[in-house]
């Protein structure tokens, strides 16, 4: 079995009501789970599959365990959970382990994993759970930043002893994406990482603060791993930009939960590397120092010198052999590191990975950056400046209205080599870009024509093919991009970028 992912945290409370409240959330999580079975197990309730239930209680001096151990077959192999609770003269403990172990050879198994749902009703407890003794709070739920509460969130992220990661999801519209990304994800990594959602208006002011290589906005999704000072290299902390996160995608639920499958791997696969808390092994030592006291004590009551002798014996190659298994897990934790890193290489050529660059925040950004990589085979009329002007500045969004411009200059080199065998709206269709071609009203129609007869670089052209970026939404972020193509350079002229013509 390897362990896939851990999930701890502490309270300084002491009170026995809080095991007896884990103790309460984990039984109702297996009736909703299992079913009891004829021969006295337990049965998948949605599968009918058997596993192994098993659940303990022990007292040791002043410290009291209660653990719970399920293992369950899933598709390629075996999950099991382990749940510890650790309850001692001065604080709580909490720790979930899940593993896994595949039958299939070195094929992982193919199980999709998230923070076990009972996770999040023990999060909600009174009992005030940090990360470690010294680190931070622990939430069961996300939080909604607006401006005033930026200068909050900058301090958590670029806290220097912050241990969980934190997961930006911004607005677009005035939503997350599919509408609840961000609580989705909140359920998906609670005890994992907190999960917050930036309003439009708190994007531009944690722009302000930080720059915009450090922001998230539009739509987007930044995952800020723990920060340390002496990496304040922003490309280590992944973004992934809405039009990014849709790519290849049918709906936005789809991408939605595709996309929470990347993250929460990600998390998920490096909580493994999170050292045990120190009261699981104090826990551990003093159960076997207990049980060598008692065969001491038998041993001097018979006046047993060589069973005496042989206890404290027992008693040091149990000892040692703890510090053996500690190295053995130091070892795995290491093994896990590369299997982490070959995971995540394969992960990233399946599903959308972070960008690389830092996204336009505005579609003037994004109309600048297309006019410095223009390669002499596309050019777009200055007079496009002032329609841009009317709309809305996030409308597209403006990564994604970069994305079609990118691609109308790869058209525009296509076209100079002669390379296009299809017709112009099939082609950009076949590189994720929606274009039609104007119908026979709209070229008649004096309002349309306003659109598609523009000056470019000193020439009357009329436009026409016009690519949608953005359907669906208010007029002000309804955009529409209007261009002609031609046989000799520049083989693609941009007349017109602004609100689509009604």
């Amino acid at each position: 079995m390897r362990a896939v992912a851990k999930v701890q945290f502490t309270t300084p409370s002491t009170d026995e009501r809080i095991a007896q409240a884990i103790s309460a959330i984990l039984d109702k999580w297996a009736k909703r789970k299992f079913d009891l079975a004829q021969d006295g197990g337990v049965v998948i309730r949605r599968s009918g599959l058997s596993a192994a239930f098993d659940k303990t209680s022990e007292t040791v001096d002043s410290r009291r365990r209660d653990a719970l151990t399920v293992l369950e077959p899933v598709d390629g192999g075996n999950l099991q959970t382990d749940v510890e609770v650790v309850a001692g003269p001065e604080r709580t403990a909490f720790r979930c382990v899940l593993s896994i172990g595949s039958d299939s050879g070195i094929s992982p198994a193919n199980v999709p994993l998230r923070a076990p749902l009972f996770i999040h009703d023990i999060v909600s407890l009174a009992a005030p759970w940090t990360i470690g003794v010294a680190g931070e709070r622990v939430f069961a739920h996300s939080f909604a930043i607006d401006t005033d509460d930026v200068p909050e969130l900058n301090a958590l992220i670029f806290a220097p002893e912050r241990r969980l990661p934190v997961v930006v999801v911004s607005e677009l519209n005035g939503e997350t994406l599919a509408g609840d990304l961000h609580e989705r994800l909140s359920q998906d990594l609670c005890g994992l990482a907190h999960t917050v959602r930036l309003s439009n208006d708190a994007t531009f002011e944690l722009t302000r603060i930080r720059g915009k290589e450090w922001s998230c906005y539009n739509g987007a999704v930044r995952l800020f791993w723990p920060y340390r000072p002496g990496n304040n290299d922003f490309r280590v902390h992944p973004l992934w930009t809405y039009d990014h996160i849709l790519a290849r995608a049918e709906s936005e639920v789809q991408a939605r939960d595709r996309f929470r499958g990347l993250v929460a791997g990600r998390i998920i696969e490096a909580s493994t590397f999170v050292a045990d808390d120190s009261m699981f092994g104090e826990f551990e030592v003093a159960k076997i120092r207990r049980t060598m006291d008692l065969a001491r004590a038998a041993a001097e009551d018979d006046g047993d010198i060589r069973t005496l002798a042989d206890s404290y014996a027992a008693e040091n190659d149990k000892l040692r052999a703890k510090v053996d298994e500690q190295n053995k897990d130091i070892e795995i934790l290491r093994g896990n590191i590369e299997a982490l890193t070959i995971a995540l290489r394969s992960t990233e050529a399946a599903v959308p990975e972070a960008m690389n660059e830092t996204p336009p925040q505005t579609i003037a950004e994004a109309v600048a950056v297309a006019r410095r990589e223009l390669n002499g085979n596309m050019v777009i009329a200055m007079e496009t400046d002032a329609d841009i002007a009317n709309l809305n500045p996030t409308a597209g969004p403006p990564d994604k209205i970069l994305r079609y411009l990118r691609t109308l200059a790869e058209l525009a080199t296509a076209l100079a080599a002669d390379e296009v065998r299809q017709s112009i709206p099939m082609w950009l269709r076949d590189h994720g870009v929606e274009c039609s071609v104007e119908s026979e009203s709209s070229k008649v129609s004096r309002d349309s024509k306003q659109f598609r007869t523009r000056t470019v670089d000193g020439e009357s052209i009329e436009c026409e093919f016009h690519a949608k970026p953005a359907e669906g939404v208010p007029p002000d972020r309804c955009v529409r991009i209007y261009f002609a193509t031609a046989k000799s350079n520049p083989c693609i002229k941009i007349g017109y970028i602004g609100r689509h013509s009604n």
